[in-house]
């Protein structure tokens, strides 16, 4: 088994990162907080106006929660406090009406989860942070460490069970390789409103990296970042 998750998004000035992120933490928590108390809204065709924003609050499963959380934490920390609460939210929040409205008028089945939200943020990164890098952590788990062990000999015995590394590429790069990602996995498995959700969302970022004041998107760097 092989698992890649995103570890850190590396500014290299660390003097514009700001305060700290209440309204990041804030939805986190109450993600968190609606898979506790059962609460589950799904959006699509028939499904209740209160549907629209209660689906990108919910989860299927403990690991749909914990990945797209630690997602959120990675990406959404910098970005709040590059934008402030009150422009987070509301780019987070309209990311997820935005596409719970598409998903009502034209979705036959059902969509749940934050990830939509989730990309838009992750877009937003990428667009405000573009010399930022990303730390990406892989992990091999056996049997594929004995595959990769008779590539590279393990230097410990329990990395023949499990082994793991940290690597980092430029921020800018994900911008696209993130959506090819995506695309992807229409040709490999088919239509599925899943990768669609997170094309949307990524949209969403876009377009809420262009409606932002020009104080955000084109701040200059004070003396202590250009040291």
């Amino acid at each position: 088994m092989f698992f890649i998750l995103p570890w850190k998004l590396r500014q290299k000035h660390s003097a514009s990162q700001g305060g700290y992120p209440v309204a990041n933490v804030a939805l986190i928590a109450l993600n968190v907080l609606v898979y506790l108390l059962g609460w589950s809204w799904v959006v699509g065709q028939g499904t209740g106006l209160l549907s629209i924003l209660m689906y990108g609050f919910c989860h299927v499963r403990l690991w749909h929660l914990l990945l797209n959380m630690w997602a959120l934490w990675v990406f959404g920390n910098p970005v709040n406090r590059r934008l402030g609460n009150g422009f987070y939210l509301l780019a987070y929040l309209g990311s997820i009406v935005t596409i719970g409205l598409l998903a009502r008028f034209v979705l036959d089945g059902g969509l749940v989860g934050s990830s939509g939200a989730l990309f838009a943020v992750i877009a937003m990164a990428l667009l405000l942070m573009p010399a930022a890098a990303l730390e990406v952590g892989c992990v091999a788990l056996f049997p594929l460490t004995v595959v990769v062990g008779l590539l590279a000999k393990p230097k410990q015995a329990y990395q023949w069970i499990a082994r793991w590394a940290v690597f980092s590429i430029p921020a800018l790069w994900c911008l696209l390789l993130i959506p090819l990602m995506q695309l992807w996995s229409f040709f490999w498995s088919g239509w599925s409103w899943g990768p669609a959700a997170h094309l949307l969302g990524m949209m969403c970022g876009v377009a809420a990296v262009l409606m932002l004041p020009t104080r955000i998107t084109m701040r200059r760097r004070s003396v202590a970042d250009m040291v």
